[in-house]
């Protein structure tokens, strides 16, 4: 199969190329117009598939209280934001019923699936620190090689992703140690850490910060925070929710030139609401409230994750934000790979996996393909 488009993202830069996939890889990239058997895409971007590393759900489902139903639904629905790959993101919450729905996750890829496919799990808590936000601090864990093999061991051996408070480690960094010595990436986040305390975080191996600028102390001129450590550090990355809500458009763009095209990583934080219409909800006894920009908060007004699209966060991010588009490109596509340690996907590259995504000048999804099999909206 050769698909070609006039506005194909290769070498960070859109050009007018084919790109011929077999058996589920790119196996060639020709100039626009080389064959004539192709499917074009006209003026179209054409994209690496989308990557969303941070994703806890989708319609009355989430990664906490997961079934192979519900994943299969889940992942038959997310190439229609052009998410081509995706974490199984856990959050705060009952242990028994997290070590259940990793066992599920676990059982779910072993058995294989059509749609999205998953590069790992990320544990966005139970190692929360001094700014919770949503999560509950009742179900919270200090990290330690025991409880991070122990989640680990459930998922078989697919957990890639693990935040932390560093403050919560009182100086002891073993667990950050454990992590990078499993190959597994750390970031900082839900966090009230002094500069200090970041910067020792780094040096033990923490890599990454969790949907920066929300559920972190800010930056001041006395004390930078862990706002200043994610901007000051060239070498880690920076999640990124960049809709508007989480984050104001300049603060966005101020993040981006900061951080550069290497580093912003954009993520969703998607949970069991997105699909719903807007409204007021019971939820396990809570009350919540989805709005019509797609936020999700508690009564209070404090934010509780998002029915955000990737593929609408990425045109916030160039047409709203003003970010550059080759940052807003690589930061879904190729830098969670990087920050991963992913070295088959997030690019249009001779060898790598045909994951890709097509979408038109307003960023709406006209095809993906995962593996050369094409998810047409």
């Amino acid at each position: 199969m050769i698909i070609q488009s006039k506005n194909v993202y290769f070498d960070e830069k859109l050009q007018p190329l084919q790109i011929e996939i077999e058996e589920g890889k790119i196996t060639k990239i020709l100039p626009y117009g080389f064959n004539k058997e192709v499917v074009d895409y006209g003026e179209n971007l054409i994209l690496p598939g989308l990557i969303d590393i941070h994703n806890h759900g989708y319609f009355h489902g989430g990664c906490n209280n997961a079934t192979k139903e519900w994943l299969k639904e889940w992942t038959s629905y997310l190439p229609s934001e052009g998410v081509t790959s995706t974490l199984f993101s856990f959050s705060s919450g009952d242990y028994d019923a997290l070590m259940k729905s990793l066992k599920t996750f676990k059982e779910f890829c072993e058995e294989g699936h059509e749609g999205t496919q998953f590069l790992g799990a990320y544990s966005e808590g139970p190692f929360i620190g001094k700014k919770p936000g949503a999560q509950a601090l009742k179900n919270k864990l200090i990290p330690s090689r025991e409880n991070i093999s122990a989640f680990n061991e459930a998922c078989g051996n697919r957990l890639c992703y693990v935040m932390v408070a560093p403050e919560e480690l009182n100086g002891n960094y073993d667990a950050i140690h454990y992590c990078r010595e499993m190959g597994i990436a750390v970031a900082i986040g839900h966090s009230g850490a002094t500069f200090d305390i970041c910067c020792d975080a780094i040096a033990a191996g923490a890599m990454s910060f969790t949907h920066t600028y929300n559920g972190m102390t800010g930056l001041h001129h006395r004390e930078p925070g862990v706002l200043g450590a994610a901007m000051v550090h060239d070498n880690c990355y920076t999640e990124l929710i960049c809709d508007g809500v989480h984050v104001h458009r300049a603060a966005a763009n101020i993040l981006a030139r900061t951080k550069g095209k290497d580093k912003l990583i954009l993520v969703t934080d998607s949970v069991h609401v997105k699909g719903f219409k807007p409204g007021t909800y019971q939820e396990n006894g809570n009350e919540i409230i989805v709005h019509e920009d797609g936020s999700v908060t508690k009564p209070d007004g404090t934010i509780s994750g998002s029915s955000n699209r990737l593929n609408r966060v990425l045109r916030y991010a160039i047409k709203e934000a003003k970010i550059d588009p080759v940052t807003a490109y690589n930061a879904c596509t190729k830098n969670p790979c990087e920050l991963l340690g992913v070295h088959d996907k997030g690019k249009i590259q001779v060898g790598y996996d045909a994951d890709i995504a097509v979408l038109d000048d307003d960023y709406n999804v006209v095809a993906t393909y995962i593996m050369g099999k094409e998810y047409k909206n």
